[in-house]
């Protein structure tokens, strides 16, 4: 805000880096035309008691709805939703049905959620709506904790409606928990959290899901039913089992889908022009499928599954299902748990991926608020969680959406469908759900990363390899755990056994650096002065270590070691333990040796003085730079040998012999910034 004339003006309210180009993308005005708009209206006036950067860290549509550009952004933006939407309409009814729930769930999901992040939210390019993973880790929830209910093979035809429906009022209580969840986090700025899971137990989850999901959809391209599981062999030998229930006509046209979809799909590689035709794939399937099997009574003649019913209108109102959760409500509790954590990473991530491609910028915590109510929204609506989906927010950013409004023509064009379009719908065939199921979750498939990661870091490949087998041949819930729990163990490996690195000055410079990286010999420093550089957080993990080593150190060197200095450069963290630990060393080291600190961290002073440490230090032991405290160590060594003050300098000026008493390199009275 900047005050002109008893006039509060604002300049749009983007972040400072991304102001003026993300302002000039979503409304069409630079920063400087906003500015001139913001002054002349009276809404900003400081009269109206509360600021419109208040309103919009809140209600991010405001800031880009006062000043919509029509000409500019309109007719991209009506591209953009249109044809998420048409992608959305089909996918919403697949992923539905892989969640076990009626079809109406899916388009209630891809219609709620999506109109309440529009307001909400802070990215322009994320689809919000109903996603794979989402889809199959509720189904693999809410089986548990309702027993029984995987006998409902067609949740639109159920064999119990009234198991049925206590499974569809679990969905919508576990999208109220992960509601609750989200706004709980937001409210508190936890929005760092999302970096908890690495990136490769990400690609190991997402990679088992997309086999997962393929393979629990086989069934309907062979045209027989086998009973849930959730391990994945398990899963392929009830496939085998049942192998003399297959049906030709259904394997043939869901083979004949893929096809189709992938076909479609890859068009745009070898035609740049076919670029928006590439996500019309689904929309094409299940209008050719529809047709062929109203027109052909396949359904009667062949006996073609379809989905059939699909309740027409909009949402219910669904408050009153919120409680009571019932005797397993801690099913729920797990269930909401894990879909929290990967929705939320899942949407973060393709947020910050398409914010980073368009130059805009996207706020963690905010878009946890963002999330936490249109999840809300979906609750109070028959929805089940939502979250950004991969492929339609790809297609929001390629086929050129400027603002919110995209979402906005997304949500009506599932309005529509829900009001007028549903009886179409029923006559889709269940193999073509699956075909499109199946192709949609291919590019999860992360396999090269385990090669890259054998490369880079072998822990991390062991990180990937548990959690991928642990999600396919276990559960998802203990796979992602077993990826956690040795993400741990490694983090805390790494840190009890901290590097060390000799250093040595390079030659013709005073900068110190690590003698086996850089190949280092320095002829004249001295034998009895070792430099030392612990890399890493000094804690109660490798506090003894370090001490250990020091002591090893000593007793190999035990006639030519006399000085030892410690620099504390990459120190960042110290504990308590390694607090006593550093004390130790700095104040009662082994005996004949001398050991000072330079160039400690910041954070290093800091734990230094609170703890007491730093006061009971001398001038002598505490150097600004590296190259001070070899000089002094230096100094000290020749004065004890009764030689004359000095140094070799390789080539840099001679430097003045220092008198530390009266000069200290490190005074006390410069240490009020710690």
């Amino acid at each position: 805000m900047v005050k002109q004339s008893g006039v509060h003006v604002s300049l749009g309210f983007y972040p400072e880096k991304v102001e003026d180009s993300q302002t000039q993308q979503q409304t069409g005005y630079s920063a400087q035309q906003i500015l001139v708009l913001d002054k002349e209206n009276p809404l900003l006036s400081s009269r109206c008691g509360c600021s419109w950067e208040t309103v919009a860290s809140y209600f991010p549509i405001t800031r880009w709805i006062r000043h919509y550009n029509v000409r500019e952004c309109l007719q991209a933006d009506l591209i953009s939703g249109l044809t998420v939407g048409v992608m959305a309409v089909p996918q919403s009814v697949s992923f539905a049905a892989m969640a076990g729930l009626p079809a109406a769930f899916g388009l209630y999901t891809a219609f709620v959620p999506v109109l309440a992040y529009c307001l909400m939210g802070s990215s322009r390019h994320l689809a919000l709506g109903p996603v794979a993973l989402v889809s199959l880790l509720l189904n693999t929830g809410l089986i548990k904790a309702v027993p029984g209910s995987d006998i409902n093979e067609n949740p639109n035809l159920p064999e119990d409606p009234e198991l049925q429906d206590r499974f569809n009022r679990a969905a919508v209580q576990v999208t109220i928990l992960v509601a609750i969840l989200y706004l709980v986090l937001g409210a508190l700025r936890l929005g760092f959290l999302c970096n908890m899971l690495s990136k490769p137990i990400i690609s190991a989850f997402l990679t088992a899901g997309a086999i997962i999901i393929s393979t629990s959809q086989v069934k309907y391209i062979l045209g027989y039913n086998i009973p849930h599981v959730d391990r994945i062999q398990d899963l392929v030998y009830n496939l085998v089992a049942n192998a003399h229930k297959f049906q030709w006509r259904e394997f043939v046209m869901g083979v004949s889908w893929i096809l189709l979809l992938l076909l479609i799909k890859n068009a745009p590689r070898y035609n740049k022009k076919l670029k928006v035709v590439g996500a019309l794939g689904p929309i094409t399937v299940a209008i050719v499928s529809i047709t062929l099997t109203w027109a052909g009574h396949l359904r009667s003649r062949v006996g073609i599954k379809a989905v059939g019913h699909i309740d027409a209108g909009l949402p219910p109102f669904t408050v009153s299902w919120w409680l009571p959760l019932g005797d397993n409500w801690p099913r729920l509790l797990i269930t909401a748990g894990l879909i929290g954590a990967v929705s939320l990473l899942e949407a973060i991530s393709i947020a910050k991926a398409l914010a980073e491609v368009n130059g805009d910028h996207v706020n963690a915590d905010q878009e946890l608020l963002g999330l936490g109510i249109s999840n809300l929204a979906g609750a109070a609506f028959c929805a089940y969680p939502s979250t950004g989906s991969f492929a339609r927010s790809a297609v929001q950013s390629t086929s050129g959406a400027k603002t919110g409004l995209a979402g906005l023509v997304n949500a009506t064009l599932i309005g529509i469908v829900l009001l007028c379009l549903t009886p179409v719908f029923r006559h889709m065939p269940l193999n073509a759900l699956a075909a499109i199921v199946i192709t949609g979750v291919i590019g999860l498939l992360d396999f090269p990363r385990v090669i890259f990661l054998l490369r880079v870091s072998r822990m991390d490949c062991v990180v990937w390899l548990a959690t991928f087998f642990g999600c396919l041949c276990i559960s998802i819930d203990m796979g992602l755990a077993m990826g956690l729990s040795l993400g741990l163990v490694f983090l805390f490996v790494r840190t009890a056994f901290p590097k060390f690195a000799p250093l040595q000055r390079m030659p013709g410079s005073i900068a110190y650096r690590d003698a086996e990286i850089y190949k280092l010999q320095d002829k004249d420093a001295s034998p009895h002065i070792v430099i030392l550089r612990i890399q890493g957080p000094l804690c109660f993990a490798n506090a003894a270590r370090t001490k250990e080593r020091i002591l090893n150190l000593k007793d190999a060197n035990e006639e030519g070691m006399k000085y030892l200095v410690l620099d504390g450069a990459a120190m960042d963290f110290m504990d308590a333990t390694g607090l006593e630990v550093m004390q130790a060393i700095l104040s009662k080291p082994p005996r004949g040796l001398r050991v000072v600190l330079a160039d400690p961290s910041r954070d290093l002073l800091d734990i230094l003085k609170r703890g007491g440490v730093l006061q009971q230090l001398g001038p002598d032991q505490l150097f600004v730079r590296v190259h001070d405290a070899v000089r002094h160590c230096e100094e000290m060594h020749n004065s004890s040998a009764g030689a004359t003050n000095g140094f070799h300098q390789d080539g840099i000026a001679s430097e003045a012999p220092l008198s530390y008493a009266a000069e200290p390199l490190l005074a006390r009275n410069s240490m009020d910034f710690v």
